[in-house]
C-alpha cells in the first residue's frame, strides 16, 4: 500500500525528551521531511552525550520520512558515536524499516523492532 503524503501536514511533527539516567528516548510524531529535519537535529543535538551513553530515537509515530531526516539520523548517529554515545533507531513500522535497510544505514546504526527489544539488547 502506498504512502499517502499530504503537503498540509508537512510541517506537523513533535518531540518528546525523556532523559531516564543511563539512556535518553527521543520520540518523534508526525512527518520528517525537508522542513521538519532541522526541528530534528535540533532535539538531537539537546541530548546529553558522552561515554556509555545510550540515546533511543523512537521513530514509531513517524508517518513519513524523507532523505533529509536520514541525513540528520546519520550525522547524530556520526556525532554520538565520536563522543562516545549509542544512537539506535526504534521503528515498529516495517515501512519505515525498509528505509534504513534500504539506505544500508543499518550497517551503523541499530534499529529494533520496539523500546523493550532495544533497551533488552542493549542491556538497559
Amino acid at each position: 500500500m502506498p504512502l499517502a503524503y499530504d503537503r498540509a501536514m508537512a510541517d506537523d511533527v513533535s518531540f518528546q525528551v525523556e532523559d531516564l539516567g543511563t539512556h535518553t528516548v527521543v520520540r518523534a510524531n508526525g512527518f520528517l521531511d525537508v522542513s521538519t529535519s532541522p526541528r530534528l537535529r535540533d532535539a538531537l543535538n539537546e541530548v546529553p552525550v558522552g561515554s556509555n551513553r545510550y540515546v533511543l530515537l523512537d521513530l514509531g509515530g513517524i508517518e513519513f520520512l524523507d532523505s533529509s531526516a536520514l541525513g540528520v539520523i546519520l550525522s547524530a548517529w556520526k556525532h554520538m558515536h565520536a563522543e562516545g554515545s549509542t544512537l539506535a533507531v526504534v521503528s515498529p513500522h516495517e515501512h519505515v524499516t525498509k528505509i534504513f535497510e534500504i539506505t544500508a544505514l543499518t550497517l551503523s546504526i541499530d534499529v529494533y523492532p520496539s523500546l523493550d527489544e532495544a533497551r533488552e539488547r542493549l542491556g538497559l
